[in-house]
């Protein structure tokens, strides 16, 4: 497998929004229509909450994305902004895709609660950090993590906080230092089905990044 590490290109968008997409399982809370505006949305906006991109491409395909957040330095870009603005219209002009998106919201609260619980100045964010599933188990996310982490420490960003939840594989975070530093757990219904979630906030800093390989 030839793997190379770089920036987001405009035209990894269509990858990045299938992956995450197949990743979350969109296709069974909505019909695939809605799911892939769902896909479309998620990832529109976590580009508009970037700085920083790592792609990472394995025999010239997108395979996954780690997008960093300055917090002091954040912009979003007009371009960016303009197609997160075109996304959520589209969605929220179904009526299906209205009633699914506000289970996003919910999600978008719980989080918004969990970092006031918070007291510290964080100055980095992992804003999003997808793979596809076909390259999992095979170390590129563990690389991917590293390359993120290296960016981190060498701008400065550390302390860093990341959202995750229950539907992701929070333990990684654990197996590479970070330490949780917020949970919650709530009663989300998707798809008509009722389920138990865990939502959480990780932190990573220079005294913990790092010491699980130690």
């Amino acid at each position: 497998m030839t793997l190379v590490f770089r920036p987001y290109r405009h035209t990894d968008y269509p990858a990045l929004v299938s992956i995450v997409k197949d990743t979350w399982r969109y296709d069974e809370m909505a019909s695939p229509k809605v799911a892939a505006l769902l896909a479309e949305v998620f990832v529109s906006s976590c580009l508009c909450n970037a700085t920083h991109s790592i792609v990472a491409q394995a025999d010239g395909d997108v395979a996954g994305v780690i997008l960093l957040k300055d917090i002091a330095r954040h912009r979003c870009s007009w371009n960016d902004r303009w197609r997160q603005i075109s996304a959520l219209t589209r969605l929220l002009l179904r009526g299906e895709g209205r009633k699914v998106m506000g289970v996003f919201r919910n999600v978008s609260c719980v989080d918004a609660q969990l970092l006031g619980e918070i007291d510290t100045a964080y100055r980095g964010e992992i804003a999003l950090f997808v793979l596809d599933g076909k390259y999992r188990g095979r170390g590129l996310g563990k690389a991917l993590y590293d390359r993120a982490e290296a960016y981190l420490r060498a701008h400065a960003l550390m302390p860093f906080y990341l959202f995750t939840d229950t539907s992701c594989n929070y333990r990684f975070y654990e197996r590479q230092g970070l330490r949780r530093r917020a949970q919650h757990e709530e009663v989300v219904c998707v798809a008509e089905r009722k389920q138990r979630m865990g939502f959480f906030v990780y932190e990573g800093n220079d005294s913990l990044c790092g010491s699980a390989a130690a």
